[in-house]
Parts: C-alpha cells; structure tokens; sequence
C-alpha cells in the first residue's frame, strides 16, 4: 500500500469538499435563502468529510502502518454522516 498516494489522495479529498462546501455557503448567502435544516444539512455533509478527512490524514502521518485501519474508519464515518445528512434533507 503506497502511503504517500493514499495521502495526496486524501489531500485532494479535503480540498474538493472543503470547496464545495464554501460554495454551497456562498449560494446559501448569495440567494438570501432562509436557514432550516434542508438547506444547512447538505453543506454540512461536506464540511463533515473535509473534517473526518483532515483527522484520518493526520492520523496516517503519525502512523503509516495502520493505515488500511484508518482508511476503514474513515469511510464508515463518512457513511454514516452522510446518512444523517440525508435523513435530514429529506425528512425536513
């Protein structure tokens, strides 16, 4: 397992979703849209992966030998996050 890809990977993760959660800020703002939890819940979906991501990196650094660990952490965090996120949408 090649760490330095996985990390460049999670990198570029990071970024992408910190962005689109940033834009999806700026449409929310921009659109004077009024705040309730349809309209909060998809960028928090995003914001959550930029901040599972920025843990599970920092994690790999420390430890480069769990790293299968890590990874497996991280994508059943993100799942469940984004369960809720949708659980939210879309019952509210």
């Amino acid at each position: 397992m090649d760490v330095e890809r996985i990390k460049h990977i999670m990198n570029s993760l990071m970024i992408l979703s910190f962005l689109i959660f940033g834009g999806l800020l700026a449409i929310i703002f921009i659109t004077d849209v009024s705040l309730n939890n349809a309209t909060v819940s998809l960028p928090f979906a995003f914001m959550f992966i930029s901040i599972v991501t920025l843990i599970t990196t920092g994690q790999i650094n420390e430890k480069p030998k769990l790293t299968q660990k890590y990874l497996r952490d991280w994508l059943i965090i993100c799942t469940i996050g984004i369960i809720i996120s949708a659980l939210v949408f879309t019952i509210y």
